[in-house]
């Protein structure tokens, strides 16, 4: 097949487009093709018309003075798993990470990802599509421009990337206590303060699609949040287990089994445990929960119980007030441990 010259330099121009996986200038393509930058951007404009009849999962795209291949709109978050194609697993899960969450400090990601999170920043930063801006003693990583133009997002603004990546999925709100559940559950989340919203907060309220709240604060974030709530009761380990299933089930995605596994193996061994502790008097309804759910005997006589936050005088004080950050199950495990030791014959 003999080429014209037209032609020709229209291949060039497709081909240009995609090896630099970037958006390309007209100066640029204009050099690349030997043509006026009014004819580079004619040959352009006609490649987009192309693939967009034939309905491809590859897009050519103006974008400001320039054109980019790329990944067609609404399939970038089916496909971030599987692309950039030279870019490990890995990495890209932490690159999802990052445009799931940003801005996040490297610290987070850190504790999410290991420290093999610092090893990632440096080669995604490497390549283009992460910024890493020194904040304090850390660093605050968002996505780039490149990335935008890789995935075909229009934008490169936080919100406009997460709903690009999340069509067809659930983006769930959460605040600091909930936030380890939801990484073990694996969903997609941002960490909100539905309680005493700051500006920062009223703004991610409205990105997200399902708010994760304690039990008993609906009426109170009303004002602020309009959209799905699910109150979530984790006094307990069998009410974790029951919420876990309830979000996972609300929020269509996200994965309770190893959670649930790891839940009933605790219980099964802690009420192996209660079976020799001496009975327990509740103070207050919680410890009454966490008695029931521990099949723990309940005596009059037993020994008496309440949260250290109550101010009660009890022989056994239950912690409540632990910090936000500590991993959900492990507060409730303390709690039990502390019920079950203090209660041992």
């Amino acid at each position: 097949m003999i080429l014209t010259a037209d032609s020709q330099a229209k291949a060039v121009i497709e081909a240009a487009l995609f090896a630099s996986g970037k958006t390309l200038s007209l100066r640029e393509l204009a050099g690349l093709s030997g043509l006026s930058e009014e004819r580079a951007r004619a040959m352009a404009e006609d490649l987009a018309a192309e693939y967009a009849a034939r309905g491809s999962g590859i897009e050519i795209k103006g974008i400001g003075e320039g054109y980019s291949m790329q990944v067609a709109f609404g399939l970038a978050g089916r496909v971030i798993s599987c692309a950039p194609k030279e870019i490990e697993a890995p990495l890209i899960r932490t690159l999802a990470i990052i445009a799931y969450k940003q801005p996040i400090k490297q610290s987070e990601l850190v504790e999410i990802r290991g420290n093999k999170g610092y090893e990632h920043v440096k080669e995604l930063e490497t390549r283009g599509l992460i910024s890493a801006e020194k904040a304090g003693h850390t660093k605050l990583l968002t996505t780039t421009r490149g990335f935008a133009d890789y995935f075909g997002i229009v934008s490169s603004d936080p919100q406009a990337i997460r709903k690009a990546l999340l069509q067809d999925r659930m983006l769930v709100g959460v605040s600091p206590m909930y936030e380890s559940l939801a990484m073990r559950l694996g969903l997609d989340y941002i960490v909100v303060n539905p309680y005493r919203p700051a500006e920062e907060d009223l703004a991610r309220l409205q990105e997200i699609d399902l708010l994760i709240l304690a039990p008993g604060y609906a009426e109170r974030v009303k004002g602020s949040y309009s959209g799905r709530m699910l109150e979530a009761g984790v006094r307990t380990l069998s009410q974790l287990k029951v919420s876990a299933e309830v979000i996972c089930r609300v929020a269509g995605s996200g994965d309770v089994e190893p959670l649930a596994a790891e839940i009933d193996s605790l219980l099964k061994r802690f009420r192996q445990r209660a079976g020799s502790a001496r009975p327990i008097r509740p103070l207050t309804p919680m410890i009454g929960e966490l008695a029931r759910d521990l099949h723990l005997p309940v005596s009059e006589d037993g020994l008496s119980v309440a949260p250290d936050s109550s101010g009660m005088e009890a022989e056994i004080q239950v912690p409540v007030h632990q910090p936000y950050d500590m991993d959900i199950l492990e507060r409730i495990v303390q709690r039990c441990e502390k019920i079950l030791s203090g209660g041992k014959v």
